[in-house]
């Protein structure tokens, strides 16, 4: 199978990638099991000097892969530059944190003495999406390597350039041959991987469809499985709020990435007190997102990564006006080629309407209103998603009291919603189930072995 990647300012082909062999398959992963062996019985301080070269070399390269970045999915440049950065700053954090998290534990049992050790488990395969091609990998990559794991990378087929960059950087350090393999292969391959005794467990963060055909067949396999998918983050704004600061937050929340993030604000749930003025002053925010090269330092919305997730936004607003969703802005300025869908606002998002039901991966803000706390609540939670969840309000204490109430897996309180090292991530219900980053996230792919002596 041949894969293409394109650049979708420019629309024009980069590079055509070919599928490997189901032969050829085998011996990576064979490699990999191999590699695994060896990898295991490494001190953990070798382990994190790796990881602080490969730290190291992507400060050193930030540009190369902010613009590859850019020219394969279509981050605006200083997102890209953003993200390069932050998965530098990720990777000290483990290498920070890990000794003390992975050291052994000492508890109290009736037995004269008991430890719990974390152990690697083998080969984890990672497959990821191509909105942050570089983070979502190394977020789950570095907190496996340091355990002890070793990595199989099945990233998205339009992003199959950057994972060739990935792996790259990895062999620059110094990491041995088969601990961070690449796989340049089809969805259908997928079983072939899953299946072998080189892969001990799977990681994936995508789309719910995705999430759904990834659980079964691990679970027919039975490895161990942690799921980031979709969301439709409540973005809730209180009468006490400070409109200005919300509205301004409202707009980089939801064109994050071009719209394009799990995690970026999808509906908006506003008081019906300050709709008026929230509106106002949301509107005037997106006026400065105008579509360009995301290649410029000023750019500040890009195109969307593929024709085709246009094509779905198309859909998925046509539906929305249809079952009485009211447009109250729509961006149309002059572009000069690309994939691009400007920003849209409706009005009166309810229940049953595809704006409010389904993840609108894209610049659509669907907005609601509340007029009761208890009425705040219901619409929270009336969606299958449960990612995260931003509520702005002058009263800190009864937003993370509301935020309690919210069913999802983070909650931030007149901030962003973001993924942070430090903090574990990952949702509940149709969002996925497991955690990424902080201790829950390293030890999500480690074997928590007891020892217990008399």
């Amino acid at each position: 199978m041949i894969f293409e990647s394109v650049n979708p300012f420019t629309t024009q082909k980069i590079a055509e990638f070919h599928s490997i062999s189901k032969a050829e398959l085998d011996q990576k992963l064979l490699k990999s099991g191999q590699a695994f062996e060896n990898w295991k019985k490494t001190s953990l301080d070798h382990r994190l000097q790796l990881l602080a070269r490969l730290a190291d070399l992507i400060e050193k390269e930030v540009m190369l892969l902010s613009i590859a970045m850019v020219e394969e999915m279509g981050k605006t440049i200083s997102e890209a530059k953003a993200e390069v950065l932050k998965c530098a700053t990720g990777i000290r954090f483990f290498i920070a944190h890990s000794p003390g998290w992975l050291s052994p534990k000492t508890v109290s049992s009736d037995a004269r003495q008991s430890q719990i050790y974390h152990l690697p488990l083998g080969g984890i395969l990672l497959v990821m999406p191509w909105n942050f091609p570089l983070w979502q990998v190394l977020r789950a990559a570095v907190p496996a390597l340091c355990v002890g794991n070793v990595v199989l990378l099945k990233h998205a087929p339009n992003v199959f350039g950057y994972s060739l960059l990935i792996a790259q950087l990895f062999k620059r350090v110094g990491f041995p041959e088969g601990v961070f393999e690449n796989l340049i292969i089809d969805v259908s391959d997928l079983k072939q991987v899953t299946s072998s005794s080189a892969v001990a467990a799977v990681s994936l963060t995508g789309s719910e469809k995705a999430g759904r055909s990834m659980a079964a067949l691990a679970g027919k396999y039975l490895k161990k499985c942690v799921l980031e998918l979709g969301g439709s983050d409540p973005f809730i704004v209180m009468p006490d709020a400070d409109l200005k600061f919300a509205a301004d937050m409202a707009s980089k929340a939801r064109l994050i990435n071009n719209g394009q993030s799990c995690i970026a604000a999808k509906r908006f749930l506003i008081h019906q007190d300050v709709e008026v003025d929230f509106l106002e002053l949301f509107l005037s925010n997106l006026e400065k997102y105008s579509p360009a090269n995301p290649l410029l330092e000023t750019t500040l919305l890009g195109p969307q990564a593929r024709p085709d997730l246009v094509n779905n936004l198309k859909i998925q607003l046509k539906k929305s006006l249809e079952q009485g969703a009211k447009l109250v802005y729509q961006m149309n300025k002059p572009t000069e080629s690309g994939y691009f869908f400007q920003p849209v606002v409706l009005n009166d998002a309810r229940p049953g309407m595809t704006c409010f039901d389904e993840e609108i991966f894209g610049p659509i803000a669907a907005v609601s209103t509340f007029n009761s706390r208890e009425e705040l609540i219901s619409l929270a939670n009336a969606t299958r998603f449960g990612l995260g969840a931003s509520i702005y309000s002058a009263n800190e204490a009864e937003a993370k009291a509301i935020g309690l109430e919210i069913e999802c897996g983070t909650v931030a309180v007149n901030a962003m919603v973001r993924s942070k090292p430090a903090l574990p991530f990952g949702g509940v219900k149709a969002s996925g189930y497991g955690r990424e980053l902080s201790e829950y996230g390293l030890f999500e792919f480690s074997n928590a072995k007891t020892v217990t002596v008399g």
